[in-house]
């Protein structure tokens, strides 16, 4: 018989030495007791077979801009299963329960990192933004001449800088928001240097660096205001005489054209005619997954949040397709008006939009298209006439950016 609960001090070594078993070099139990205890948004769940642990994960509450209205999400991490209790669905059973655990807190939407696309994909999860890793030399950084107002930052300045992360977060989809705990004030040191432009008493930009030999890696980087990057930058570009190449992982595909050469120097771009010579840029990554688990109550927060789906005028019937919560929230009727949602009742529709949940999943978090997903026919569309309306209403201006590592 098998059960699952969360976790109490008395089963900490035994999770440690599992999540140790599944992630080699992870260290566990250096610092995951104190963490949890620390963290009140933060839970351990065990899967247990007797008294034995056979499978745990670790699950987290965000909070999160979903293109500028704010919602908590669940999240899961540290999905781990005894080498010996491998192939027996436990995973499965984890991934079930970490659904119902969000339902019953009211909880819409749910997001992992995957270590296995497929399996992921069959549980509903759908593809988020990509993570773009950049190879590039210092001296591609722009070069302003003023570093007028960076400074080497340090623990005096750690509410200074979460106040700036967390200025970037409101303006930005996707991102969670930080909370003052005292780890995650002493995050940044923990990782490397950090330096900032101050001004007026405010970080408005900061980034996080380590060196390692001739790699320079840039753990985080967080800018409010031209000048902000633009200091930053002069910064990272002085740094050619000592490091030959500047690391950075990044959901954004735009800093190509903030570089002056984002070239990486690495030889792997296959040449396959007819095309020329193309140079390597970065390499390229699975970012987050997202995975709605109500749809209908996702829509009904966010209209009770007020929150605007592009301007369109239509009535949609939506027929989302989930093998694993086949329930009365997947199927259902909205009426937009100038990108509102006016109500949910059952009346004459403008079109009938039919989709698989993970595919439903990536279009309302704005990783994907309405458009993109009918061209490649994973949307289907009753009324192909309003293909543009409803792609109108999932459009956002950027693609989600997570830069939460859990």
């Amino acid at each position: 018989m098998k059960e699952i609960k969360e976790i109490d001090h008395s089963s900490y070594e035994s999770f440690c030495s599992l999540a140790n078993g599944a992630f080699p070099g992870l260290n566990a139990d250096q610092w995951l007791q104190g963490h949890i205890e620390e963290t009140p948004s933060e839970s351990l769940y065990g899967l247990f077979k007797g008294k034995d642990l056979v499978a745990g994960m670790r699950s987290f509450l965000f909070e999160m801009n979903l293109n500028q209205t704010t919602i908590p999400v669940g999240g899961v991490g540290m999905l781990a299963v005894d080498l010996l209790h491998k192939k027996e669905g436990n995973a499965y059973q984890l991934i079930k329960y970490f659904y119902e655990l969000n339902t019953s807190k009211g909880h819409h939407l749910v997001m992992l990192y995957p270590f296995n696309v497929a399996f992921y994909k069959r549980m509903g999860f759908g593809m988020g933004t990509q993570v773009y890793q950049y190879y590039v030399s210092p001296s591609s950084f722009q070069n302003a001449s003023s570093k007028e107002h960076l400074k080497q930052l340090s623990y005096e300045d750690r509410e200074l800088i979460l106040d700036c992360y967390n200025r970037v977060y409101q303006k930005t989809h996707g991102m969670t928001k930080r909370f003052p705990t005292e780890r995650e004030l002493n995050r940044p040191f923990n990782f490397g240097k950090v330096v900032g432009f101050k001004q007026d008493d405010q970080v408005l930009g900061y980034v996080l660096y380590e060196g390692k030999g001739k790699d320079l890696y840039i753990h985080e980087l967080f800018f409010e205001t031209r000048e902000a990057i633009e200091e930053l930058s002069t910064f990272l570009h002085q740094q050619a005489d000592q490091f030959k190449r500047v690391i950075i992982n990044s959901n954004q595909d735009d800093l190509i054209h903030f570089l002056s050469s984002p070239e990486s120097g690495v030889d792997t771009m296959l040449d396959t005619a007819p095309s020329v010579d193309n140079k390597h840029i970065v390499n390229l990554g699975v970012g987050v997954m997202y995975r709605v688990i109500d749809c209908k109550g996702l829509l009904l927060e966010l209209y009770e949040k007020k929150h605007r789906f592009g301007n369109t005028s239509i009535t949609v019937g939506f027929e989302i397709q989930d093998d694993l919560q086949d329930d009365e929230s997947k199927n259902f009727t909205v009426t937009f008006s100038n990108g509102e949602i006016q109500h949910f009742h059952e009346q004459s529709v403008d079109t009938v939009v039919q989709m698989d949940i993970s595919e439903f999943s990536s279009m309302i978090m704005g990783a994907v298209t309405f458009r993109s997903l009918y061209k490649w026919g994973k949307a289907d569309i009753s009324n192909p006439a309003c293909v543009n309306q409803v792609n109108d209403l999932f459009h956002t201006s950027e693609r989600p950016v997570c830069t939460k590592a859990f």
